[in-house]
């Protein structure tokens, strides 16, 4: 038996025949390499497919994904600029409200500081109460257009400065749309929580000025120190006793004996007593120089030096000293000379 195989070769040129003698066992060989190189060749292919299918597979589940956050950031930017816009027309809303409101009080000063002078000056008082008015930081205007860009401002430098590059720490990140309307919405509620403040101060100022109209009005002679008919008035009369012209210096208000006297403002005491043709008679010292006279009582209540409150019982009406009947006679004086009382009789 034979252990090689021969194979016969004949060249195409020469024609020569060649013999070539191959072992069984390198055949052998030579096949089972064979199979095995197919059979790597093979499972290399579909070891590669199969990493190529993971890699896709793994690929499209990312951008899948990448798809989906996408579709939330955009649903989440929409949201973003709807509240972005809802906030500027609410800034908007609130910034025109803030100006009605500086409006309204400063017609409301006007209104106290007129009123209160114009009391002032019917009692006699001269005094100086106007408030200045408090003014915006910054002007409305710069917030309600657009996307409340501040106007420009003056700039200069050196020329030579705008050919050389900025170094890269200091370059400056690009600018959105909504990075302006952020902090825009920011310089806004800055601007606000300032104008707050100077409301407050505002209304501060006005709470103030009513506090002292109505101090003023405590102090000063201006109410009736008891009800009844006039029976005399200031000025020139006939004097119920001779008859003859003479100068009354108060107000006559006849009234039941008896009847409650108070005081005509906050003061203090000066004098109790008799008071020759005043009888009983009690002299109140106020603010601002006035002083306020209660004659021809019956009974007198408060002692001399007592802080006497504006409405205080102090007497009551009589008939004493140079008197034809029960009446109370009502006496102001300013700097220790009469004037008129009707201005301070409400």
């Amino acid at each position: 038996m034979k252990r090689h195989l021969t194979v016969f070769w004949i060249s195409p040129l020469r024609g020569q025949m060649r013999r070539l003698h191959l072992r069984w066992q390198t055949l052998l060989l030579g096949f089972v390499i064979l199979c095995v190189g197919i059979g790597l060749g093979i499972g290399g292919v579909l070891w590669y497919q199969s990493r190529m299918k993971r890699e896709l597979f793994t690929t499209m589940a990312r951008i899948e994904e990448m798809r989906k956050n996408l579709l939330v950031l955009e649903a989440q930017k929409k949201e973003q600029e709807a509240r972005l816009e809802h906030l500027t027309k609410e800034a908007e809303n609130v910034l025109n409200e803030l100006n009605t409101l500086r409006e309204l009080e400063q017609r409301v000063r006007e209104l106290m500081e007129k009123s209160l002078q114009s009391q002032l000056k019917r009692l006699g008082v001269t005094l100086s109460l106007s408030t200045s008015e408090v003014q915006t930081c910054i002007p409305l205007h710069r917030f309600l257009g657009g996307l409340f860009l501040a106007p420009q401002e003056g700039a200069g430098g050196p020329e030579l400065a705008a050919f050389l590059p900025l170094p890269p720490q200091v370059l400056l990140p690009p600018v959105t749309p909504q990075d302006l309307a952020t902090r825009a919405l920011e310089d806004t509620l800055i601007w606000l929580r300032g104008e707050i403040l100077l409301r407050r101060r505002a209304f501060e100022e006005i709470l103030d000025l009513a506090q002292k109209k109505d101090r003023i009005l405590e102090v000063v002679p201006s109410r009736w120190p008891t009800w009844g008919r006039v029976s005399s008035n200031y000025g020139w009369r006939r004097d119920p006793f001779t008859g003859r012209r003479a100068w009354h210096t108060g107000v006559d208000i006849a009234a039941p004996p008896g009847r409650s006297v108070v005081a005509a403002a906050e003061g203090r005491v000066v004098f109790t007593g008799w008071n020759g043709n005043y009888g009983k008679c009690i002299i109140i010292r106020h603010d601002f120089g006035f002083e306020t006279v209660y004659g021809h009582l019956s009974r007198i209540l408060v002692n001399v030096g007592d802080r006497v409150k504006k409405a205080q019982k102090i007497g009551e009406v009589g008939s004493t000293g140079r008197s034809t009947g029960p009446h109370l006679h009502y006496e102001v004086r300013r700097y220790g000379k009469v004037v008129n009382p009707w201005p301070h009789l409400p």
